[in-house]
């Protein structure tokens, strides 16, 4: 099946095999899909550091935003799954770096059980 122009793949061979797309647009919004610390062939990085995990799922995500002519500031929700609350808490300051030059989006925070792979501390999606 063909690939919609509305359809964005940031790792085609990995999106691929787990069957999902890196974002969809849809009319006004774009959906990102929930980015994770891992490189292009699917294997975790930056394992227990989840200050760089979370630089390395909002990397993904302003990669995808680009990629639409789109920045943080057309963030308007988020919602991140974590493995570790209290971790996420302390390292709140990391994630506001991102929104250094814009309001941050609505946001929503879950701890959960696990994630795709047990080394990932974070998984975040996005709406802008």
């Amino acid at each position: 099946m063909a690939r919609s122009s509305n359809v964005y793949l940031l790792r085609p061979e990995l999106e691929t095999r787990f069957g999902y797309s890196q974002a969809v647009r849809a009319g006004d919004l774009l959906f990102i899909a929930g980015s994770v610390s891992w490189n292009a062939d699917g294997q975790p990085i930056d394992i227990g550091d989840m200050a760089a995990q979370i630089r390395n799922c909002y990397a993904d995500i302003e990669k995808t935003l680009k990629h639409h002519g789109l920045g943080f500031e057309h963030l308007v929700k988020e919602t991140i799954y974590t493995r570790d609350m209290s971790a996420l808490v302390r390292h709140a300051a990391t994630r506001l770096e991102v929104f250094a030059h814009s309001a941050a989006p609505a946001s929503t925070w879950i701890e959960i059980d696990s994630l795709v792979a047990p080394e990932l501390l974070l998984e975040i999606e996005a709406v802008a």
